[in-house]
């Protein structure tokens, strides 16, 4: 059995929708951690993570999410629900996992932890607004503790 996983997800150009590859990247750089979890930023394609999936007994997805309070988190054991149309070209991050999960046998038995930030909207630009930023150690945190309930 491979080690966890941690996937940072989002794009980093549109502002706050870059908080999960924020979070992965301070995670990616911590050393203790290193030889525990492997760590990758996705973008925003889930897919393209699949062969780095297989075979783990975790998997935790640090994602932001719209809502009403920036920097607040919020940890899901399921995914997120599918919200509007889902649309062949254009599939959120929660439907490519649950289309993986379908596909992939290796992936049924995997434990799938979503670590969500609030944003209250992603626009161009590579900065994160204050809260968002703010946000992030406490979002690694999070994954620490997640990570240590094994």
């Amino acid at each position: 059995m491979k080690p966890d996983l941690v996937i940072g997800l989002g794009n980093p150009l549109m502002g706050d929708d870059g908080a999960g590859a924020a979070a992965a990247e301070v995670l990616a750089n911590d050393r203790r951690l290193a030889r525990r979890i492997d760590v990758i930023s996705a973008d925003t394609d889930v897919l393209s993570c699949a062969n780095q999936m297989e075979r783990r007994r975790r998997v935790l997805l640090i994602d932001a999410v719209e809502g009403d309070v920036p920097g607040s988190i919020s940890v899901l054991r399921e995914s997120p629900p599918l919200a509007g149309q889902q649309h062949a070209h254009h599939l959120s991050a929660p439907a490519m996992l649950a289309l993986l999960r379908q596909v992939t046998p290796t992936l049924r038995d995997t434990e799938f932890i979503w670590i969500l930030v609030t944003v209250s909207s992603a626009r161009v630009g590579t900065q994160l607004s204050p809260e968002v930023a703010a946000a992030i150690p406490m979002v690694v945190e999070r994954v620490r503790r997640e990570l240590r309930r094994g």
